[in-house]
């Protein structure tokens, strides 16, 4: 009886970690899954782009997904932190 008390404890556990993840935002596993999704977004800036980016520490790439507006910010923001550091 114990058992399964712990058991259906654990269930419940691990179904409340698995909702927490569902926050809207779609989850690509691969390129087509972009491919798919971007064929249904007019706007360039919201298309989704994919890319295998190395992960420190391991020697498994990561697919890693952002649409070309976050990319657009993040390469920016890093030109600004090299501008601001090098100008000290």
């Amino acid at each position: 009886m114990k058992s399964i008390i712990v058991t259906l404890g654990f269930i419940v556990i691990l179904s409340g970690c698995e909702g927490t993840n569902n926050d809207g935002i779609p989850r690509f596993r691969s390129q087509r899954d972009a491919d798919a999704y971007n064929a249904t977004v007019s706007s360039e800036g919201e298309k989704i782009i994919c890319e295998r980016e190395e992960v420190i520490g391991s020697n498994i790439r990561a697919l890693v997904c952002l649409t070309v507006n976050q990319r657009d910010n993040l390469a920016r923001s890093a030109r600004e932190n090299i501008d601001t550091n090098v100008l000290r």
